[in-house]
């Protein structure tokens, strides 16, 4: 099942000012126009309470829309895997100009933890994973784990094995 989804569009100090992927990806999307004088960092595709997607031919949020009928729309291998009816992952496409800080997050069940004791500074109950696939030049600091140490993880990990 395919939606198309209104997303949220984040203005973080470090992204390109003016036109960028992330202003023109937000354009398209939402039928608004940039702002060229803010900076356009994050495109989000999710259901993060900090901009959660909506679903353009309803308009109900896409968490409301995949609870009301989760196994149709997350399937029950990852319902079964994950637990919840809420997305476990947040998509984002973003447009960098400046360094980014380096992030820890917690696994699943810190994040669920966290979250449940404070609410207001862990907004969601979610892990992140992250993943990076460059789709314009990008600069990435490498060497935060030997090589070998990546492939044995890389190998591991079946969404990564692809």
């Amino acid at each position: 099942m395919v939606l198309k989804l209104t997303c949220a569009v984040q203005n973080y100090d470090w992204g390109i000012t003016g036109a960028s992927e992330v202003s023109s990806l937000g354009e398209l999307n939402t039928g608004t126009a940039s702002d060229a004088t803010k900076p356009y960092a994050e495109l989000w595709m999710g259901t993060h309470p900090s901009g959660p997607s909506v679903v353009a031919a309803t308009g109900v949020g896409l968490k409301e829309t995949i609870a009301a009928d989760a196994v149709a729309h997350l399937g029950a291998a990852t319902l079964e895997r994950f637990g919840g009816t809420d997305l476990p992952f947040l998509t984002k496409v973003l447009s960098v100009s400046k360094a980014l800080s380096i992030q820890a997050h917690p696994d699943k069940s810190l994040a669920a933890q966290l979250h449940a004791e404070r609410p207001a500074v862990y907004k969601d109950g979610n892990h992140k994973p992250e993943m990076t696939l460059a789709v314009t030049a990008f600069d990435a600091m490498c060497g935060f784990v030997a090589p070998l140490e990546l492939a044995a993880s890389l190998a591991a990990v079946p969404e990564l094995r692809a």
